[in-house]
């Protein structure tokens, strides 16, 4: 199922760091810091490079693409190379354009596809880190730079992955997002050219 598969890869999204390379640092204080930029935007806009790692099969794929995000909860994921394919996460659906071939799913008929998609709204807003209640996040920090190691705690979500790795830069901008599968397998997401309450045309966002 393409859309499930699409999920999978937006949450192994980051840049992956070693772990004994980084210092343990507080839970309180990195939320704070790091939820206070994100919360504050209004509109994000920006350049991704995504590849997806199969170690089993020796298989790793990259796409490109940009995504859009207007406060509170609406999302536009959209590959450009190596097809044109976009997902629109917008008032409880997901409005699919496969080469001008176009659907939608229900999330609400779905209580696996509204956790995803809180999940993913959360990493761009902020808000997964203070969600206590579905996942346990751990802070690390190397110089200036801090990784958010965050673990579902919701069984449904822990089959699909075991962790979703969030690295964010000196200024608190979200760097990289990384879904670790179980074993080798994992799906990352590299971000650049952030631009933050920018206009954005109304019809980015319209199915």
């Amino acid at each position: 199922m393409r859309i499930f598969s699409f999920i999978l890869f937006f949450w192994s999204l980051g840049m992956f760091a070693q772990q004994n390379n980084f210092t343990s640092v507080s839970l309180k204080s990195s939320a704070s810091q790091l939820t206070e930029k994100m919360e504050s935007a209004k509109s994000l806009c920006g350049e991704f490079e995504q590849t997806k790692v199969i170690k089993m099969l020796d298989v790793e794929t990259t796409s490109y693409g940009r995504i859009y995000y207007q406060s509170p909860d609406v999302i536009k994921w959209e590959y450009t190379k190596p097809y044109p394919y976009s997902l629109l996460f917008k008032n409880n659906f997901i409005y699919i354009d496969d080469d001008g071939q176009k659907s939608k799913q229900d999330m609400t008929s779905n209580k696996l596809f509204a956790k995803l998609g809180d999940l993913i709204t959360g990493s761009l807003n902020g808000k997964i880190l203070k969600d206590d209640a579905n996942f346990d996040v751990e802070y690390l920090k190397k110089n200036d730079h801090i990784e958010a190691v965050i673990t579902p705690k919701d069984k449904s979500m822990a089959d699909m992955f075991e962790k979703v790795i969030m690295r964010f830069s000196e200024d608190k901008m979200l760097q990289s997002v990384k879904l670790q599968e179980s074993g080798e397998d994992y799906t990352l997401i590299s971000f650049k050219n952030w631009k933050m309450n920018t206009p954005i045309k109304d019809s980015v966002f319209q199915p």
